[in-house]
């Protein structure tokens, strides 16, 4: 922190002149600019008037040569005590109550002794202020207030615009209160010691029934408009309402929270420099918002405003340009220069850079309300077609809000540390049958998933195929559940997959496609018989009397009840190859969708697991993915409509199929994509499997928790906020954590892998609790798990994801390896490099480039001319990560 003129030059009078704790040295500069100084101090003994005023002149003309000096007293301690004079009292933060008390303080920063800040509490007060009137400064409040009422807040709107009162006019409060804030001040004011007020804290508020808000607004107005109330305002002081040791505000705001236990205050203060908007801003705020026209007179009023306000370091100040005529780009950056001197101001006059964090240097673009004249013609307010106008004023009050509630929870230090013992990230994995019912999550993809002519579900590893393959087989009851209805009458199958252990294994299916070419049967076939033998497993249809189906028949009924054995694979080589058997499996496939249908049925046949079975690129997979998607093909033609394929195949393979009428998929298809609202309430969704985080985001946002799948993107995020944090720092380039982790956990190609975040949280949950009991280490106060936490949950989710793609794409492990130690944003040329050197065998340069930014790993940046590898993979494979951000 850089020390002003004024302590550097107390600094050195005090060190010439005071020796000992009756020596003294007051020194002040007044708002004109004159230095009033007295000093007391033996070094004047035996030195007459003029000398020592010559001694101290020269003092200060060698500090400060252009000062001017006002009054000046010296002596020496003798002839202090004589007069009866005293050293100063230490300065009084709670001593300035007024403007002047502020420009005092303000032009003396050396008599500001370094006390702590002031610990916010709730309700938060805020402010709403203007330099001028006319800028929009009550209707902002109007409609920043409703606004918080609908998001769940319980707010008071106090009308401390005596002089030209309207807030209750303005929200058109009916009925109005008795007795307003200006009559509850005035009695109290000239009470008599030991009489109770006649006006209690209930008779001067009224509420504004809002429709369908989840919160509360309640009214504080000035006053009911007549003589009595001009007299009481030309009688009452504000310098009344907070002299003594408890002031009248004070007094208010502990009723007005005993009554109604807001969580905020929001004050509509008189404008300009006056004893009521002292009040409003000096004695009341914890945050000010300034509202001002972006003229050179509004930003000239406003610095003086600035400099006044400095001493009040713990009060958070935010512009609001209003009402702009003019909201064209030049206009805009009239007013970006403006907020921007305006912030320099604040960050002059603190003199210190640590408390710009304070202020709105977090925000990216100034608060701009243009001129609207729906506002301008409105009768009432709110006006629900501009309310999106000032959410942006509403949530820097909403952030500072939580941020406090929170903060009041999590500050009990056993309670966090039970909490985050308490957290559990199971991963949606297929395989865990006891928490896929409660973590699956919903995407947006789901509605399009559940179309009769969706038949191929593309995505790449890790984006939840298999989750989606096995919820309606493991878990039906909650797969027809979020499917409302749609599904009631629906059978599901695994055609192919893991659910079911019965089923040819990796090598078998080498050995079917020798067997198949040799004896010209076709892979179709195969998954058609393959469809009918799962039919009878299930006990889906009875074969008919009709002898044409006996050797069908025999040949089904002959294999063996458990597991997968050599019969199984031989019977359907058999059903693939001979051709009569061929036509009868197909004329059984006919009947058994004849009789779903005779039954308002539908039939899902579900099929995984293809990349794992078909590891190797090449004919195998070629040939027999192109069977099966042929047999869709073949079914559709035959008006099969109560057989339904659902096929999950990874994208890549997708993309590398070759075959006739492959646009026949053209729109019966989806890509799995992860929206970062589907990515926030899956994080939440597994979060709320501890009860007691359940507990914690229940007080904060309990909508979010209950209706997870219908809740907004806003509040699954502020219900997460207990988790990580709002932003992971402060300042104008800081992101928002959920923003922040989805980033991290999306490749270069928009996947983004659920898998990962249970990794990443896990191991942010680890590193948290690494620092329990560590009393050197404190937590963060505002939530669980802190920014190191999720950078090294990251790295662990990093690792996970390379070794996964590392298996995914074996024929890349030298490429993947060669990556230790180079820079995560690539020049074509170091690419290349690096391509000659692991991979040229596999194809030439520019096709290697386009199928690593196909499958993720690399996106060409135009700007820097670079390739840029995904953040997910840049721990895991050790990469530099200098430069890219």
């Amino acid at each position: 922190m850089q020390e002003s003129w004024q302590v550097l030059l107390k600094q050195e009078i005090v060190n010439q002149y005071v020796h000992n704790s009756q020596e003294w040295v007051d020194l002040n500069i007044s708002t004109s600019g004159l230095l009033n100084l007295t000093i007391v101090s033996d070094r004047f003994i035996n030195l007459s008037i003029p000398q020592r005023k010559e001694q101290s002149f020269n003092l200060l003309k060698s500090q400060v040569p252009h000062l001017s000096p006002g009054f000046i007293s010296l002596y020496t301690r003798q002839e202090a005590d004589s007069l009866n004079l005293s050293a100063p009292q230490a300065f009084n933060t709670a001593s300035v109550k007024t403007w002047q008390d502020l420009a005092i303080q303000a032009a003396n920063p050396q008599n500001q002794p370094q006390l702590p800040q002031r610990e916010p509490s709730l309700p938060r007060t805020v402010t709403f202020y203007s330099f001028k009137g006319g800028v929009g400064r009550t209707t902002a409040l109007t409609h920043v207030a409703w606004i918080l009422a609908m998001r769940g807040r319980k707010v008071v709107a106090v009308d401390l615009d005596l002089e030209a009162p309207g807030l209750s006019t303005a929200f058109y409060l009916k009925p109005q209160p008795e007795y307003g804030i200006v009559d509850y001040f005035y009695e109290r004011s000239y009470l008599p010691e030991g009489i109770e007020p006649s006006i209690s804290i209930a008779e001067i508020f009224g509420e504004v029934r809002i429709p369908n808000a989840t919160g509360r607004l309640f009214v504080v107005p000035a006053g009911s408009l007549n003589l009595d109330y001009v007299s009481k305002v030309d009688d009452l002081h504000a310098t009344t309402v907070i002299d003594g040791d408890q002031s009248l505000w004070s007094v208010f705001k502990s009723e007005i929270y005993e009554q109604l236990k807001p969580d905020i205050l929001l004050i509509d203060s008189r404008t300009g420099i006056n004893q009521w908007g002292a009040l409003s801003l000096i004695e009341a705020a914890d945050k000010a918002i300034i509202f001002l026209f972006p003229n050179e007179q509004n930003k000239q009023g406003i610095e003086v405003l600035l400099e006044s306000l400095q001493s009040l370091k713990e009060l958070s100040i935010n512009f609001v340009f209003s009402p702009v005529p003019d909201v064209s780009k030049k206009s805009l950056s009239k007013i970006k220069k403006i907020n921007k001197s305006l912030f320099e101001r604040i960050k002059t006059v603190n003199n210190n850079e640590e408390n710009i964090d304070n202020y709105q240097s977090e925000i990216e673009e100034p608060l701009v309300v243009p001129y609207l004249s729906l506002i301008a013609l409105a009768d009432n307010y709110p006006v629900p077609a501009i309310l999106d106008y000032y959410n942006k004023i509403a949530n820097l009050i909403d952030e500072e809000t939580d941020e406090l509630q929170r903060k009041n929870i999590l500050t009990n230090s056993e309670k966090r540390w039970t909490i985050i013992e308490s957290l559990q990230f199971p991963e949606v994995n297929a395989a865990d049958t006891e928490h896929l019912g409660l973590i699956f999550q919903r995407t947006t993809d789901f509605e399009k998933f559940l179309d009769d002519t969706t038949c191929l579900i593309r995505g790449r590893k890790g984006t939840g195929k298999t989750a989606l393959y096995s919820l309606f087989l493991k878990h039906k009851s909650v797969g027809q559940k979020l499917a409302h209805g749609r599904l009631d009458n629906t059978v599901f199958l695994s055609a192919h997959g893991r659910f079911k252990e019965s089923r040819p294994s990796r090598d078998e299916f080498q050995v079917i496609h020798r067997h198949l070419q040799q004896n010209d049967g076709t892979w179709e076939s195969f998954w058609r018989a393959y469809l009918l033998l799962r039919c009878h497993q299930e006990k889906l249809f009875k074969f008919p009397k009709d002898n044409k189906f006996s050797e069908l028949k025999e040949i089904i009924n002959k294999l063996p009840k458990e597991g997968w054995q050599y019969e199984y694979t031989q019977a359907l080589l058999q059903l693939s190859t001979d051709y009569n058997l061929r036509l009868i499996v197909k004329d059984v496939i006919n009947i058994i969708n004849q009789e779903a249908q005779n039954k308002s049925q539908k039939l899902w046949f579900l099929y995984d697991d293809l990349d794992e079975d078909f590891r190797q690129a090449g004919e195998v997979r070629q040939q027999a993915i192109t069977g099966l998607f042929q047999l869709i093909q073949s079914c559709d033609a035959n008006r099969l409509t109560a057989i339904r394929f659902k096929v999950f195949l990874r994208e890549d393979i997708w993309n590398r199929l070759i075959f006739d009428n492959r646009s026949h998929f053209n729109g019966r298809d989806i890509l799995l994509q992860w929206t970062r609202v589907d990515f926030l309430r899956l994080a939440l969704r597994q979060v709320i499997q501890s009860q007691d985080f359940k507990n914690l985001v229940d007080k904060f946002s309990p909508i979010a928790v209950e209706s997870i799948d219908q809740a907004s993107e806003e509040l699954i995020d502020k219900a997460l906020e207990l988790l990580w944090g709002s932003r992971r720092r402060t300042g104008d380039k800081a992101k928002y954590v959920s923003r922040w982790v989805y980033e991290r956990l999306t490749d270069s190609s928009g996947t983004t892998f659920p898998r990962s975040l249970s990794i990443l949280l896990e191991g942010a949950k680890e590193q948290e609790l690494s620092y329990k009991g560590k009393s050197s280490i404190q937590p963060p106060t505002d939530r669980l798990l802190r920014s190191k936490s999720l950078e090294f949950g990251l790295k662990k989710a990093s690792e996970k994801r390379c070794d996964e793609i590392q298996e995914e794409y074996p024929d890349l492990a030298k490429f993947f390896e060669s990556l230790r130690q180079k820079s995560a944003l690539l020049t074509k040329d170091e690419l290349h490099t690096i391509w000659q050197d692991s991979a040229h065998d596999i194809a030439d340069f520019e096709e290697f480039a386009s199928s690593l930014s196909e499958i993720g790993i690399i996106e060409w940046r135009e700007k820097e001319k670079r390739y840029k590898v995904a953040d997910i993979y840049v721990y895991g494979f050790e990469m530099d990560r200098r430069g890219a951000v």
